[in-house]
């Protein structure tokens, strides 16, 4: 009898240990590349972020940018590394932590190497294919572009940066609309041969936001290893698996031309 007990009470203090572990927090990215690949990028810096501040991550994305926005909308991340929540829908549910260290980015109209196009005009009704019309320096940022020169495409629209690059890569669109640091990194690994058509005025790199439910002392924790992950030696396989050195200070203000981008599209 006093062994059964012992169990009961053995298996009941599981339960209830299990009942209070925390949730761990949800780490949403946008979608600029499949899942694969996204996973491959981001469950190295998850793993790095655990280690330094005790907490658990679980990487979740939609299966296409519309959803993964409109989870964000939901506010079922806890973070998220996006720019979309500055379009005016979404601004002010997330707050800004800290953003990929480097140099601003540019939306950049691409075209192959050996295309005739040698000014926006020559776009005139051929096929370009942009991320989503949701993208930032991928859909907002060309729009613009083109609007300004009075030119109209046929938009193609690719699911993910990388899409629209393999489009590009396999002569299936005149053009693509992508940011300038994808586009070198993507052209690196596969050998696409391209030129820029039209590049646009630099942008803060993309930031990870934060949900305002997550405790400041954990959202404090998280900025802080964040920042730490170009020096931190347990960081190295998130640095080499993400191909960059890690995360730079930022706030709200430096986004400012990203909503302002965003507010001229809606015109």
């Amino acid at each position: 009898m006093g062994r059964i007990l012992a169990l009961v009470l053995a298996v009941t203090w599981i339960a209830a240990a299990a009942a209070e572990e925390p949730r761990p927090l949800v780490f949403g990215v946008l979608n600029q590349q499949s899942p694969v690949r996204t996973a491959q990028r981001w469950n190295p810096i998850l793993a790095y972020l655990a280690e330094a501040t005790g907490l658990r991550f679980q990487l979740r994305m939609g299966a296409t940018v519309q959803e993964t926005d409109a989870m964000m909308g939901r506010g079922e991340f806890d973070l998220i590394f996006t720019n979309h929540n500055f379009r005016r829908e979404h601004d002010g549910k997330y707050r800004v932590l800290a953003r990929w260290a480097g140099k601003p980015i540019y939306g950049v109209i691409a075209v192959p190497g050996d295309s005739p196009a040698t000014s926006l005009r020559d776009l005139a009704g051929k096929r370009v294919a942009f991320p989503s019309r949701e993208a930032f320096v991928g859909y907002a940022v060309p729009m613009e572009a083109l609007r300004a020169a009075g030119v109209r495409v046929e938009v193609v629209t690719a699911g993910s940066q990388e899409g629209a690059l393999v489009q590009l890569q396999a002569r299936q669109v005149a053009a693509a609309a992508v940011n300038s640091r994808f586009l070198s990194r993507f052209a690196a690994q596969s050998g696409l041969r391209y030129r820029e058509l039209h590049v646009s005025e630099g942008y803060a790199e993309m930031p990870v936001v934060v949900h305002p439910r997550v405790p400041l002392e954990q959202a404090d924790a998280i900025r802080r290893a964040l920042l730490a992950m170009a020096d931190d030696a347990r960081a190295a396989a998130a640095r080499e698996a993400s191909g960059g050195k890690g995360f730079e200070p930022a706030d709200e203000k430096d986004y400012d031309n990203v909503r302002r981008a965003y507010a001229r599209l809606r015109e």
